[in-house]
């Protein structure tokens, strides 16, 4: 089925998808995990010559339950307020999924429907306290990571 983005040029593509590939974004791609590709959604913390990104996951993993100082790095995203949610879900926000910037533009350039919207404005501010609590993040990730989605509230 053909899209609006098909009407457009490559590099008219490209130039839409910089513009709307920023931390608190949420996009939907097909990632190698060790256990093979799965889709999913993955929501934007820092751009640079890596996306890095936060795995949107339906439900917490028994491992990270277990551990409280992992728990409390789950942030509810709730399908309400994020329409292209299915399910109320969770951002693992203990764990940064690191993808090569120009693979991220290439895959969305070829389906823009892929840049599914942005992060509630509470669930941004959950996020970044995630992040700043995570005992599995730098120090130096952290205020990066928090430091991006702070701007791109101010915005």
């Amino acid at each position: 089925m053909a899209t609006l983005g098909d009407a457009f040029s490559p590099e008219e593509r490209r130039k839409s998808v910089l513009r709307r590939l920023q931390p608190g974004v949420v996009i939907y791609l097909d990632v190698v995990f060790p256990e093979g590709t799965r889709s999913k959604y993955l929501a934007i913390a820092h751009v640079d010559d890596q996306c890095c990104t936060l795995v949107v996951n339906s439900e917490v993993h028994p491992f990270i339950e277990r551990r409280p100082e992992l728990a409390v790095c789950q942030v509810r995203i709730d399908a309400e307020r994020h329409p292209f949610l299915q399910h109320d879900s969770h951002i693992a926000c203990h764990q940064v999924l690191r993808l090569p910037t120009q693979a991220v533009i290439r895959d969305l350039m070829v389906d823009t429907n892929r840049i599914k919207g942005e992060l509630h404005e509470e669930v941004r501010i959950e996020v970044i306290a995630a992040i700043k609590r995570a005992p599995t993040l730098s120090a130096a990730e952290q205020t990066l990571f928090a430091q991006a989605l702070e701007r791109t509230g101010e915005a």
